[in-house]
């Protein structure tokens, strides 16, 4: 590395403002808008809080998914599809309700009401009026979090809407709303306060203007969560929410301080109300006054705790004494409440359930895995294998392809290849590995099975999947669950930073309120900073209260979460803190400075940084300050090692906080940002952002990594996402002309991925050279060639003539073998011949226009072979091939000879001399046919009876010389030799017969 005061030094800098200055206007979005997303996987659910069914419909139904959106089945939960990309504006969805007298009416409410660390807010209510196909929004925008939605039996149109409201700040748009025309005016009936919102509702069915609400007193800060309060209270109406009763302190229930409350009332009996309610004397209680008197029928912690995540409570449609409660396991009671079963599911952590009301054994639940259906009354389930995985963090490794690596809530991490070659990327394509669901993965960049990846609560370990090893290696093996952040000595993020030096394969880097760094794989760690946070004791408390405290490490404040070191400069380390701190060291952590960016949110999470791979100076952060109720982008730009910043948020829609900004590691100054609600580019350096969604479905993105000149994308809702091959947007950033364009191609691999995609597999790439052009009008035709160094054709293709960006692929090979009609081979080959690799030219013609450029074929990087032994396996190939078409030609020659011969024989009159030669000549023919190619073959097992000859030889010799990537073995060469002189003595008879047959 050049020292500081090397003229080098500048030229990254320069390319920088180059690339600043090649694209200083923003790049028409139709230059590449046609580059599509790819869906990797896994196919395995996350967490779900909504779930709806149909009684006239018994195989269809619904589910939200966090960060995912609304997904559909119509064959009981066989298989699911997503109905709201494309409509929705956000992507958590919390309350489902279909209309029970209208199916196809189908009410979705957006936000996450299980108010959880990592949360994603809503933009109100939306309703579908064809079962799903298209959806409207139609209000309650700043409402944030719809927790329930209930319609009435008869009039799909009027319906109740319970708004929990802001979860990060006050906010008067709380309590339960009420409209008669479907959504399109709303009337609020129920309000608490401005930190008190409607967390649940239930509806008499046999009475629609009977209902009971609950409001919950709950909020959330960067640094604690709040359940419970003044505000949490349960109420009734029986006028359709004209009045409504406080029943908060009705006989029976609890004198004290109340946290959240779910309510339902029973079907079968309207004055048989359920409670299940969080205070330190919860429980659940039952009514059967219709709310005016309580009993609390049982009192067991395993249905209410951690409260403010669960509390849900659902009478049964057919028997008074029949209930059910959610949380972490789930139970039914069917004596009143007092004892409950606790039933199975596929996956832990229950937070909604439908019952058919006409059979309570066909129900939907949902839970941290997504939603199951039941027919038998929870006996089995239908699985959960949609992409919905909220994942953390994203990482790539070194292997070939290289796989994709994260931690996805509420299950393991998980391995995942980035593309196979079977059909699909299916379940055998990825595993779990180190750490658990919170946390970073990083393989380690020399070895990509030796993999190191966190969890909650400080735990960090490895795993070698080579040998099966695993070892814990935490920083600080002292458990800190239960203790709010001021009880401990290091203070650990719930998605603390690993993260490996890109300069040495033996450091590794891990964040507490310090940085630390081992050189020895865990054994030892070194504080190499000081306190790098605010450490204001203001914001390390206990979290939860004032019932319940809830310390998962989510909460904890005062840590640094985002660590980067410059990949041109060793030591160069930049830390970003969740209390709003940049801090930067040039030499190694010897001396810190402190850069946070003028103007920054005070308290501001820095959610990533990205060091620049062109310039040591330059550097990017991304900064959340939503849980201060602040969702505007931040996003900001040093090129002076911090000493200045300005914000790169232009272009970003004001209400959508930037959780990652990236760098293309080919191109100075474009950039990738990931926000809560999608996926955005910046083609001179941030001063301008333009949407990169295209087809990826509305997500929260909470990271991005750059891999071989591909993008992929965490989504913490939708599982990950691959955008292939960023040539295209590498070479706009340098040059955005208008006009027909074919781009460059990407270096392509031997290596043929899997085509087509199973049913619960992810998608592979195109294969071949994947050829990218753009075209200003629609063409009749376009055409590519692609020829080898010689000029040799190896590779033809035609591509979509429609106006936009395309793209196409094909492969690059030579023609097999020619045959002719009628052959059968036992050793048949007739396949294409490889080309090898090397550089070719690619010319495209759209219209009058033609276009050139060039590219690399590369071999296979897990191939044991040098190009050198490819290039000679491909000219034998060749070789043999020609031969073999040869041989085949021969054989078209003689029948054709054969056939002349014999019409010349029959103009001959009788007894004519002529007549015996033409026979001689025929006979000699034949033995030539026959020693070239097995007459008498007519069906493919007749060569086991009838030896195979010269032509089937070859071409068996052909199929032995191309079986995988290697150079031709010495014996190969040997038998060639040998059949190609066999054939060229029976050319040569051939040539003497063609000579005398001129005669005739």
């Amino acid at each position: 590395m050049a020292p500081r005061s090397s003229p080098l030094r500048w030229l990254p800098l320069l390319a920088v403002a180059l690339a600043g200055l090649a694209s200083a206007q923003p790049v028409p979005s139709e230059l590449y808008d046609g580059m599509k997303w790819r869906l990797v996987g896994p196919f395995r659910g996350g967490r779900s809080l909504a779930v709806a069914g149909s009684a006239q419909r018994p195989k269809e139904y619904f589910f939200g998914a966090t960060g995912g959106g609304v997904w559909k089945t119509t064959d009981g939960g066989t298989s699911w599809a997503p109905v709201s990309d494309g409509f929705f504006g956000t992507a958590t969805v919390g309350a489902l309700a279909i209309a029970p007298s209208n199916p196809d009416v189908v009410y979705a409410g957006t936000g996450e009401r299980d108010i959880r660390g990592n949360i994603s807010h809503g933009d109100g209510l939306y309703v579908s009026r064809d079962a799903g196909k298209t959806w409207s929004h139609t209000g309650l925008r700043e409402t944030q979090t719809i927790s329930r939605i209930v319609v009435h039996p008869k009039d799909p149109n009027q319906l109740y809407v319970a708004a929990l409201g802001h979860i990060y700040g006050r906010n008067p748009e709380r309590g339960v709303y009420k409209s008669t025309n479907g959504g399109t005016t709303w009337t609020l009936v129920l309000h608490e306060s401005v930190q008190a919102g409607a967390v649940d509702l239930s509806m008499d069915p046999q009475n629609p203007d009977t209902l009971l609400a609950s409001t919950w007193d709950a909020w959330r800060t960067p640094f604690t969560m709040n359940s419970g309060g003044p505000g949490s209270k349960l109420y009734r109406t029986q006028d359709g929410g004209k009045t409504w009763s406080d029943l908060s302190r009705r006989p029976g229930l609890p004198s004290g301080t109340l946290g959240k409350i779910g309510v339902s009332i029973s079907p079968v009996d309207p004055k048989r109300y359920w409670a299940i309610v969080e205070s330190l004397e919860g429980g659940i209680f039952r009514s059967d006054d219709a709310g005016e008197t309580w009993t609390r029928t049982n009192e067991s912690r395993n249905w209410r705790q951690r409260a403010w995540y669960y509390t849900h409570i659902y009478a049964s449609p057919k028997n008074r004494d029949e209930v059910y409660v959610l949380n972490v396991g789930w139970g039914r009671s069917t004596d009143g409440g007092k004892t409950f079963t606790n039933l199975g599911a596929p996956h832990s952590d229950h937070h909604d359930l439908w019952l058919a009301p006409d059979d309570p054994a066909r129900m939907i639940n949902a839970n941290d895995g997504g939603a199951n259906v039941s027919t038998d009354g929870g006996r089995t389930w239908s699985e959960q294998t949609f992409p919905t995985a909220q994942i953390y963090h994203v990482s790539t490794d070194s292997a070939f392809p290289y796989r994709i690596l994260g931690a996805q809530q509420d299950n393991s991490t998980i391995r995942i290849a980035s593309r196979t070659q079977g059909p699909g990327i299916g379940k055998t394509d990825w595993t779990d590995t180190a750490g658990g669901e919170s946390g970073y993965v990083a393989a380690k960049p020399n070895d990509p099975d030796v993999v190191y990846g966190g969890s909650y609560g400080g735990d960090l370990s490895m795993l070698n999947h080579r040998t099966g090893e695993r070892r814990s290696v935490d920083p600080w093996p002292d458990n800190p669950m239960g203790h709010g952040a001021i009880d401990l000595d290091q203070r650990f993020q719930w998605t603390f930073p690993i993260v490996f030096s890109p300069h040495d394969p033996k450091v590794l880097y891990t964040c507490s309120q310090f940085v630390l760094r081992t050189r020895n794989g865990g054994q030892t760690w070194t504080k190499i900073s000081p306190d790098l946070t605010r450490n204001d004791p203001a914001t390390m408390g206990p979290s939860g209260g004032p019932i319940t405290k809830d310390n998962t490490s989510v909460e904890y404040y005062g840590t640094v979460f985002t660590l980067a070191e410059s990949p041109r400069r060793r030591g160069v380390l930049w830390a970003g803190s969740d209390d709003g701190l940049i801090h930067v060291t040039e030499d190694g952590g010897r001396r810190w400075r402190d850069v946070t960016p003028k103007g920054m949110p005070k308290w501001g999470l820095v959610s990533m940084i990205e060091a620049s791979p062109f310039d040591p100076g330059t550097a990017y952060a991304a900064v959340d300050n939503h849980e201060n109720d602040d969702y505007a982008p931040y996003a900001y730009k040093t090129t002076d090692y911090g000493r200045t910043w300005k914000p790169i948020v232009d272009g970003l829609p004001r209400n959508s906080f930037v959780r990652v900004v990236r760098e293309d590691r080919r191109q100075p100054g474009l950039l990738y940002a990931g926000t809560e609600t999608g996926m955005w580019v910046s083609f001179n350096g941030g001063a301008h952002w333009q949407p990169l969604q295209m087809n990826l479905p509305t997500s929260p993105i909470h990271d991005l990594a750059w891999k071989d000149d591909d993008l992929v994308a965490a989504t913490h809702g939708r599982s990950f996402w691959v955008l292939d091959d960023l040539t295209p947007l590498q070479q706009l950033a340098r040059d955005a002309k208008a006009g027909a364009r074919l781009f460059a191609p990407k270096d392509a691999y031997r290596v043929r991925w899997g085509r087509g995609q199973a049913p619960g597999n992810g998608a592979n790439p195109l294969s071949g050279v994947v050829l990218s052009y753009y075209l200003p009008q629609d063409e009749k035709e376009v055409a590519f060639e692609i020829l080898d160094a010689e000029g040799v054709s190896v590779g033809k293709a035609t591509g979509s003539g429609k106006k936009g960006f395309s793209r196409t692929s094909t492969w690059l090979s030579y023609p097999g073998p020619k045959g002719f009609p009628g052959m059968i081979l036992w050793g048949g080959f007739g396949g294409s011949l490889p080309a090898p690799p090397g550089e070719y030219t690619v010319t495209m013609t759209a219209g009058a226009a033609k276009q050139t450029a060039k590219f690399r074929w590369l071999k296979d990087p897990r191939s044991s072979s040098k190009d050198s032994d490819l290039a000679q396996q491909s000219k034998f190939l060749r070789e043999i091939a020609a031969r073999v078409t040869e041989a085949n030609y021969a054989v078209v020659k003689i029948r054709a000879l054969r056939e002349k011969l014999a019409k010349s024989r029959e103009a001959l009159p009788e007894g004519d001399a002529k007549r015996g030669q033409i026979d001689a000549l025929q006979a000699r023919l034949t033995a030539i046919e026959e020693a070239i190619y097995q007459t008498k073959n007519r069906s493919g097992q007749d060569p086991l009876n009838y030896p195979i000859r010269l032509n089937d030889k070859l071409s068996a010799l052909l199929g032995v010389v191309s079986t995988g990537d290697f150079r031709p073995t010495d014996q190969s060469r040997v038998v060639f030799r040998k059949l190609s002189g066999e054939l060229g003595i029976q050319l040569d008879k051939l040539a003497e017969a063609e000579k005398e047959a001129q005669g005739f």
